[in-house]
């Protein structure tokens, strides 16, 4: 038993790893703009059991976004199968696993083959954070560690735009 318990950990933290080794993570963010899209997963049984929320979610994506100068874009439902206006979409997507607990937080865009432009845009992950741990039968340690994936989407934004943090803050003024 311990050893198939070893052996998940491995997997989860494999598929959570970063890809990107050649480049900076951060790079895929320049001249993204400052309007998104939200779009939370469907939770299931072991996330409303511990009280977990797709409101909260949203809700704290919006606000942290939204804190940032950020509009955040509404109207028809927001889903990675229908087509988009073109505005990025800010991902969340929450896991429950008896202790454990996954979210990851992903901005999506509509990207084409440049060498067959004929060929129709598909949904696809620029950029992408994820934190594994356990919940302690609280959701707010998921929020929490949604808020620290916030902070590096963040982070990663400014460093690709720095000129859109000084707009922002003389807006502010």
């Amino acid at each position: 038993m311990k050893f198939k318990r070893i052996v998940l950990f491995l997997v989860l933290s494999l598929l959570l790893c970063e890809t990107s080794l050649l480049s900076e993570d951060y790079e895929d963010l320049r001249n993204i703009g400052n309007e998104f899209q939200i779009l939370i997963e469907r939770l299931g049984k072991s996330e409303a059991k511990i009280g977990l929320t797709e409101n909260r979610l949203k809700t704290v994506t919006e606000l942290r976004l939204r804190r940032e100068g950020m509009k955040v874009v509404s109207g028809k439902e927001v889903s990675v199968m229908n087509e988009s206006d073109g505005t990025p979409l800010i991902y969340v997507n929450a896991h429950v696993i008896r202790k454990s607990f996954s979210i990851r937080l992903e901005v999506k865009e509509w990207v084409g083959l440049k060498r067959i432009p004929l060929i129709h845009e598909i949904f696809a992950t620029t950029w992408h954070k994820a934190m594994i741990g356990t919940h302690g039968e609280n959701p707010e340690f998921i929020v929490s560690s949604l808020n620290q994936l916030f902070d590096e989407f963040f982070n990663d934004y400014y460093k690709a735009n720095p000129k859109e943090k000084k707009e922002v803050r003389e807006n502010e003024l």
